[in-house]
């Protein structure tokens, strides 16, 4: 199976000032891509549930692999 390398950049607004918004950004390597996003989205996106909401998602792949993995 081939290893890929995606960066991920992930919006937050916040939930009691709509005004205010949070950008979180990622690498992530492998070769099972799609589960490592949901990891992310699972563990980042929880934490954070109470004050900040998911308003955008977007990602690339990218043309190198990166030495770690996440």
């Amino acid at each position: 199976m081939p290893e890929f390398t995606v960066h991920c950049i992930v919006v937050y607004r916040n939930r009691k000032d709509p005004s205010k918004y949070m950008t979180s950004s990622h690498t992530l390597s492998g070769t099972d891509i799609s589960e490592r996003i949901e990891t992310l989205f699972t563990v980042e996106a929880k934490s954070w549930n109470d004050e900040w909401e998911l308003v955008a998602f977007s990602h690339a792949f990218l043309p190198f692999e990166v030495g770690y993995q996440i």
